[in-house]
């Protein structure tokens, strides 16, 4: 059996970016309590949440004991709550709101290098099973209940500008929309990729009025009118014209998966909360991390020192 072809890496970057990857964490977690959380109290809980969802598979009790040591050690100087404490913290709704910022303020050291953006959606899995399934179809299987995340990112790095956990689906392209303009608040925006399920005018016209430019999977059902959008018109006549052009920034989101993929090997591919409002939290704390890694492989490969790193 032949071997799979292998990408061609830098070996020696590849070797800094993996074994500094704890070096800077605990400093990246105070600055972004400090810069998010101004009450003392939230900022120790952010502090101990996001440590926390460092490590996948992780229960509560265990977590709490790991947080214990890194305090013992003097790694982090925060009090840390019971473990009931954190899980009620965590199923919050209105934690929400901080971890949005938090995502905003971890990727905003990538100005620099980021012009061009996709959006891409991906299922997390639970440990809930739908039993209405069985019971329609008569059958003693169980589908498992997932979550679908949706992220918006910059195609050089990876690091998420935007995201939507959603328990059901739906609403795609109204949650394109909102991440367009949240990125739009800090980065200049050039190109914008998506997949099929964002192929619409409206969609076009909101990349086009944030100063970009849109890359969609264009279907043949399109009737050559522009429909009161220019930008619609243009997508589309250049994916007739010049389809290889065309590709090569369409293709672009391919490095959205690349990034869904980092994230479920390195933080894990399933939540373990049981309310609604906890999975959304946990799922998005695990992308926290995620664009945490991100800004340690960019001080390696694009010399970026956040202002935590000086």
């Amino acid at each position: 059996m032949k071997k799979k072809k292998r990408w061609p890496r830098d070996e020696i970057l590849y070797n800094k970016v993996q074994e500094s990857e704890f070096l800077h964490f605990f400093d990246f977690v105070k600055y972004l309590g400090f810069k998010v959380c101004k009450n003392k109290k939230m900022r120790n809980i952010i502090t101990c949440l996001i440590i926390w969802h460092k490590f996948p598979s992780l229960s509560t009790r265990r977590a709490r004991s790991l947080l214990l040591l890194f305090k013992k050690i003097k790694l982090i100087n925060v009090n840390i709550p019971c473990f009931k404490t954190l899980c009620n913290y965590r199923a919050e709704p209105l934690l929400h709101n901080v971890l949005d910022e938090l995502i905003e303020e971890s990727s905003k050291p990538l100005i620099k290098i980021e012009y061009d953006f996709a959006t891409d959606s991906t299922g997390i899995r639970t440990n809930l099973f739908s039993t209405w399934y069985s019971l329609r179809c008569k059958k003693r299987i169980k589908r498992r209940d997932h979550l679908t995340v949706h992220t918006s990112v910059g195609v050089k790095s990876t690091i998420v500008t935007a995201i939507n956990v959603e328990i059901k689906k739906g609403k795609d392209n109204i949650i394109f929309r909102e991440h367009v303009d949240k990125t739009a608040k800090n980065f200049k925006i050039n190109e914008w990729s998506g997949d099929g399920m964002y192929w619409a005018k409206a969609n076009c016209a909101k990349v086009a009025e944030k100063g970009g430019k849109p890359y969609f999977n264009c279907k043949s059902s399109w009737n050559g009118k522009q429909g009161g959008c220019p930008s619609w018109k243009n997508m589309n006549q250049e994916h007739i014209d010049n389809p290889k052009d065309y590709d090569k920034s369409y293709h672009k989101r391919s490095n959205v998966e690349s990034g869904n993929q980092s994230k479920k090997m390195l933080h894990g591919d399933k939540v373990y909360s049981k309310l609604d409002s906890a999975r959304v939290n946990e799922e998005t704390l695990r992308w926290i991390n995620h664009n945490i890694n991100v800004l340690n492989r960019a001080e390696h490969e694009w010399k970026i020192k956040p202002k935590f790193m000086e």
